[in-house]
């Protein structure tokens, strides 16, 4: 989702202090960043998204640049509070945090809804196999869909790290599917 044509006015009123147009700007990037926080593990994932609006509050004065270098501005504060909440946790996770109730996997698959539940427990499975830097370019680039230079600027690395971390996660990533491809010794064996 984009504001497109009218991000400038929007922006505009933002800096303004108009609580409609913060409330427009929240209402288009948010689900985003919160997608985003959670991917990364992120503890406290609402309460992270709300700093990162503090900061883009208090930063706004500052900020120059169109829609595109708003949302990279955005996702590079609330990397900022999420390695924030790492340091405050006193570590940094290696696994994206579920829901409790997403994480269930029922013994029988009833419908299409316990499919979607299967896919998304598997996803996140096959993900935390990954280094947290390389499950966030991954993030970036491939759900996000940021540019090299926009994923390097964000989690401050340079272009060639990003695209190394990116071609060694997605390197893993066929490494960890092969490997759950080929079928055990008792598989497919008739019981």
């Amino acid at each position: 989702m984009t504001l497109g044509v009218r991000f400038d006015p929007v922006l505009s009123a933002a800096s303004e202090g108009a609580d409609w147009a913060w409330a427009e700007l929240y209402r288009d990037i948010a689900p985003s960043l919160l997608s985003f926080l959670r991917s990364q593990g992120c503890l406290e994932p609402e309460d992270c998204l709300g700093e990162t609006f503090v900061h883009l509050v208090r930063g706004l004065p500052n900020f120059s640049g169109g829609e595109a270098e708003f949302r990279a501005w955005a996702f590079t504060v609330a990397r900022s509070r999420l390695v924030d909440a790492w340091r405050s946790a006193g570590r940094r996770p290696s696994v994206p945090m579920a829901d409790p109730e997403d994480a269930y996997v029922p013994r029988h698959v009833a419908d299409a809804a316990d499919q979607g539940l299967l896919a998304r427990s598997s996803v996140e499975e096959v993900l935390s196999t990954l280094t947290a830097d390389q499950r966030m370019v991954l993030v970036l680039r491939v759900v996000q869909q940021f540019s090299v230079e926009e994923t390097a600027r964000i989690i401050g690395k340079s272009e060639g790290s990003v695209k190394l971390l990116q071609h060694r996660a997605l390197a893993s990533l066929r490494r960890t599917l092969a490997s759950r491809a080929q079928p055990g010794p008792l598989e497919g064996v008739p019981g």
